[in-house]
């Protein structure tokens, strides 16, 4: 089963990181998000809820999920992303819900202060061939209080191997966690570290490329 794509992508001068992931069957959401140095650039996001409700298969959702990632490519092969600082709200949304629909779920999520935050407190050592030294907390958006025994899971993905998981753990009763992950030396592509927090159905996510090691430094 594809579960996602890593591209990327040089244009007018830059670097573009392209990932496109899938949510998973629980969620049914194929995310894009394009990158460069280091901060989302712009990000697409459709649901395929239609494609389950249909009894669709896995090579129908592979085939929606790499149709989106090589449009974005496309987008900024187009010059569609050329000089943009922000995206504003809607700008790149595909759904089946109607606009009227995305707003009121837009200003809901808004609304919903006590949703949980997850934030990294330290991170030391994210660059390649290097021992990564990380800090989590995970609490809720209105309460200063951390959220104890949430779910964490930190995976890796590159743009010249599959994505895998580095680490999986705990909060502790403050909400927090540390942990250390040895993080590989690509001799070419780039990657990035996908911090993940569940506390019940409610999610969280935080993204943090990779930094290479520089090539006088790498001798």
């Amino acid at each position: 089963m594809v579960t996602g794509f890593n591209t990327d992508v040089q244009h007018d001068g830059k670097v573009y990181h392209v990932q496109t992931e899938d949510k998973g069957v629980g969620n049914p959401l194929i995310e894009t998000l394009i990158y460069v140095g280091g901060e989302i650039l712009a990000a697409r996001r459709s649901s395929y809820a239609d494609l389950m409700e249909a009894g669709g298969d896995e090579k129908q959702i592979a085939e929606r999920i790499e149709a989106q990632h090589n449009r974005m490519i496309l987008d900024i092969k187009e010059g569609k992303y050329d000089n943009k600082k922000h995206r504003p709200f809607g700008e790149g949304i595909i759904s089946s819900k109607s606009f009227d629909q995305v707003v009121l779920d837009y200003l809901k999520s808004e609304a919903n202060e006590n949703r949980i935050v997850l934030r990294v407190e330290e991170a030391e050592g994210i660059v390649e061939g290097q021992t990564a030294r990380v800090a989590l907390e995970v609490s809720r958006a209105s309460e200063k209080k951390g959220v104890a025994g949430a779910e964490i899971k930190v995976k890796l993905i590159s743009t010249v191997e599959k994505p895998r998981t580095l680490y999986e753990g705990t909060t502790d009763d403050d909400g927090l966690i540390r942990f250390t992950v040895e993080l590989p030396a690509l001799e070419e592509g780039t990657c990035a570290l996908i911090m993940q927090a569940r506390a019940g159905r409610e999610t969280a996510e935080v993204k943090q490329l990779v930094r290479k090691v520089p090539k006088s430094a790498a001798g």
